[in-house]
């Protein structure tokens, strides 16, 4: 199911969200556009808005965004109440870009970012997530149990396997161009991870979409298992930050 959202009807679904018991767990940004502490932050070359269309209906037509290039597993992807919402889409994130790199799909363990928080249940900074997981990496689901986020109950060779998997290249989109950026990166057929302050949910936005003459974002949402979400309007501006994966890690993986 594809719930559609923009600046008529976002009330009902954050109402939707509370009553249903889900966390939010997105917090802005720490840093200054540009300043995250990873291996290398580039800015993005603009695609002009008279383009948008276009281009969207040609990438549309010819299934080349990402996320038509990778199917997420709505229950893999569910956060059951975590508010982990940073690291399910910082996750989802990567993974998209290995396979937009040519790489087998690995699924990736959220929980494992879970020092970020002191292994609490508690919302966090994008950039902080990003600086995290570009030092330490991210551990793969083979070793550490979904929503699980005590380290007890890890096998201990996450510490090994997550650093085959450190996004150690970012776009940082944000600032006052932010939703030409995010497009512009997205018609390049890469992915966008993203925090909204009006949801107070980190998100990743895999493709555009289109509804009559407006042009939206796409999230596979991870807040509840089955629901994805189009955004249109202000709705589907990031506003506590959006980034981009230029590349990642990947030599050391074992087979």
């Amino acid at each position: 199911m594809t719930l559609i959202i923009d600046d008529s009807n976002w009330q009902e679904l954050v109402s939707k969200t509370k009553t249903a018991g889900y966390e939010t767990g997105a917090l802005p940004r720490r840093t200054e556009v540009g300043e995250i502490a990873c291996a290398a932050v580039y800015d993005v070359p603009l695609i002009p808005e008279s383009e948008w269309m276009d281009r969207t209906k040609e990438m549309i037509a010819n299934k080349a965004f990402i996320g038509d290039r990778i199917q997420f597993d709505p229950k893999a992807h569910f956060q059951n109440g975590l508010k982990y919402c940073w690291g399910y889409s910082l996750c989802q994130a990567v993974e998209a870009e290995r396979v937009d790199m040519g790489l087998d799909f690995q699924l990736l363990a959220p929980e494992s970012l879970a020092e970020c928080v002191g292994y609490r249940n508690q919302g966090y900074y994008l950039d902080g997530a990003i600086e995290y997981a570009a030092k330490n990496g991210i551990s793969r689901r083979l070793y550490v149990p979904q929503h699980k986020i005590n380290p007890s109950q890890w096998d201990g060779k996450y510490k090994d396997d997550r650093a085959n998997f450190k996004p150690l290249e970012w776009w940082d989109l944000d600032g006052r161009d932010v939703w030409a950026k995010t497009v512009s990166v997205l018609l390049a057929g890469k992915g966008c991870y993203v925090g909204l302050d009006w949801w107070g949910h980190a998100v990743f936005y895999d493709r555009l979409v289109i509804d009559g003459k407006r042009i939206g974002a796409h999230t596979p949402n991870t807040h509840d298992a089955g629901n994805d979400v189009n955004l249109f309007g202000s709705k589907a501006v990031p506003s506590m930050g959006s980034f981009a994966i230029r590349s990642c890690t990947f030599s050391r993986l074992a087979a």
